[in-house]
């Protein structure tokens, strides 16, 4: 599958996050001024590309996607959220290809280490959500 993006697909979103064991993968980077960010952005293109028909996959820019990621400013880019159904299980910091491999088999972290949730998935189920 492609990865999806929230200003084109706001409704298939939505709509492929109400299933209960849905699998949603977000990286958040900013590839106009983050080296890492854009040297790990071939490898996530090709991680989404392979993924199962119950994984979604998003790539949010920094800058492209600022209003539909608001308030939220992560520590470190790149930074990748694993969802399992409402769950977020792991945020991991991408420092390299390798780290993007093990956080992308949405090994869940002990619930002490994940941070708070940013929100960005509760966003996503609303279908509207660039209309507020």
């Amino acid at each position: 599958m492609s990865m999806l993006d929230p200003w084109d697909h706001a409704s298939a979103l939505a709509q492929r996050l109400q299933a209960p064991e849905s699998r949603l993968m977000i990286v958040v980077g900013a590839e106009a001024w983050c080296a890492r960010c854009r040297e790990v952005r071939p490898d996530v293109d090709a991680l989404a590309a392979r993924a199962p028909d119950d994984e979604t996959w998003l790539w949010l820019d920094m800058e492209d996607h600022g209003q539909f990621l608001g308030d939220y400013q992560p520590g470190n880019l790149p930074m990748m959220f694993v969802y399992r159904g409402q769950r977020l299980v792991s945020a991991t910091f991408l420092d390299n290809g390798a780290t993007l491999e093990r956080a992308a088999t949405g090994a869940p972290m002990h619930p002490d280490d994940i941070p708070a949730d940013p929100g960005i998935r509760a966003r996503l189920l609303q279908q509207d959500w660039a209309l507020e």
